[in-house]
């Protein structure tokens, strides 16, 4: 009796039990010890490393975009293209070696020749032409995790780890500047292979984000053609400057921080899932975003999913942007603080604290019936008029979980939602406490102070 081997395997079993569990290296090498293992892993090996792939804005790594796009077989597999912005940009940077120098300058010479000349821009629509089943393009400057075939390390761009083990350095954390540069690269990139896709996702971490002039769209009809099919919009948001240091202009007259913004966003009738994540230290840019959404006619008229992340907003007017788009299915609201000057009772419990959000997620059961969808967590409201010690308070729900989701007849989970919602105020400082405890001489008044301060 021959022994057994493992070309001898089913296949079933070769590839969810032995593949499965090595890791990429071995996983490579299996592939290539014969020309049978190769073909019974390819459609395997080709989903986990081609399906989703992240590039970097240089000539190696864009070079192999493009052979991959020219390979017949692994171009097909290739469905989100990520952008990571890593940047040559060390001025002050010790340099471990003559190689490490040289391999330095050449990649910030290579980089910056991409960049002045437009040259990422024409390898780009290259890739994206012989990309048959090009579905979502995507910006990022983080490296995302869940390599699970090599103790759950990151992905990353490809060329990275290469460029920084060559050079000694890590890349330096991307500026808003070269963020916006490459939204709009990939935008260009995709007019000019005359490739229409469904979904960009732009999801930066690093306190980075796209800026308003990311959004400047020069008529263009190739350019209008693909963004009258996109349907999906992730955006993350710096717009807290302009960018041009040398205008000044009066107080009556200030310009307006999203107006590019608007116009995209007017030019992408299909859209139907918008997500807008701001930055926390921003807080004019967000209300000034979701005014020019409320007062603007005809804009996203197929939207079905709206999310939100990472700002503060007046009640009021978040209340009227969650209520305007009349298909709406589907809402999320994330690090979102309420507050206003506005001392109005509407917006204050029985107690008379400033809490909104009762009113706002009952208005999203009586004035949205179509919604289906709603994601809330990490909640916060802020009391303007509030001592300074208890301005601001969290949100907790049922069992003290900072978030809530459901999926169904919103009616009934909302009334619960509301029910279970508290509002977590700080506690006065001590000192506060023994001062009124001093004034006042009375357990029951010092009660008082405490349970208003915890409602």
């Amino acid at each position: 009796m021959a022994a057994p081997t493992l070309a001898g395997m089913p296949l079933e079993l070769l590839v969810h039990i032995i593949a499965t569990y090595l890791s990429t290296k071995d996983l490579g090498a299996l592939r290539l010890s014969s020309k049978y293992f190769e073909t019974a892993l390819f459609n395997t090996f080709a989903k986990e490393f081609f399906t989703k792939k992240q590039f970097m804005l240089t000539t190696p790594s864009l070079e192999v975009l493009i052979a991959i796009s020219k390979h017949a077989a692994l171009s097909k597999f290739v469905k989100h293209v990520i952008i990571g912005i890593e940047t040559y940009d060390h001025p002050t940077a010790h340099i471990p070696s003559a190689a490490a120098f040289w391999a330095y300058r050449h990649g910030w010479a290579d980089q910056t020749n991409l960049f002045n000349t437009g040259r990422d821009r024409l390898m780009l629509a290259q890739a994206f032409r012989n990309l048959p089943n090009l579905t979502t393009l995507g910006i990022r400057d983080y490296d995302a995790t869940g390599r699970v075939r090599d103790d759950n390390n990151r992905w990353r761009s490809y060329g990275a780890p290469t460029a920084e083990r060559e050079t000694g350095i890590r890349f330096t954390r991307p500026s808003t500047e070269i963020a916006s540069r490459a939204y709009q690269v990939l935008l260009q990139a995709l007019a000019d292979a005359e490739k229409t896709i469904p979904a960009i996702e732009v999801i930066l971490r690093m306190r980075t984000g796209l800026n308003d002039h990311a959004f400047f769209v020069p008529l263009d009809e190739k350019l209008n053609s693909a963004l009258n099919g996109l349907q999906q919009l992730l955006l993350t948001l710096d717009l807290k400057s302009l960018d041009v240091p040398f205008l000044i202009v009066g107080p009556k007259h200030g310009p307006e921080k999203s107006h590019f913004l608007q116009s995209f966003l007017l030019r992408t009738p299909a859209l139907s899932h918008l997500r807008l994540n701001f930055q926390i230290h921003d807080k004019k840019g967000p209300s000034r975003v979701i005014e020019h959404l409320c007062t603007t006619n005809n804009i996203l008229p197929n939207l079905e999913r709206l999310d939100f992340g990472m700002m503060t907003i007046d009640p009021g007017l978040l209340l009227q942007i969650l209520t305007k788009f009349p298909i709406l299915r589907h809402i999320s609201l994330w690090k979102i603080t309420v507050g206003s000057i506005d001392s109005a009772s509407h917006w204050r419990d029985s107690e008379g604290c400033f809490n909104p959000w009762p009113v706002i997620l009952r208005c999203l059961s009586g004035k949205n019936p179509q919604v289906r969808g709603v994601m809330v967590g990490c909640l916060e409201v802020k009391d303007y008029s509030a001592p300074a010690y208890r301005t601001t308070a969290n949100i907790t729900f049922a069992n003290n979980k900072a978030s809530q989701e459901y999926l169904g007849d919103m009616s009934a989970w909302l009334t619960k939602a509301i029910d279970d919602l508290t509002v977590q105020w700080p506690a006065p400082p001590a000192d506060d406490s023994a001062s009124a405890s001093e004034n006042e001489g009375e357990d029951e008044d010092m009660d008082d102070i405490h349970n208003e301060d915890n409602d």
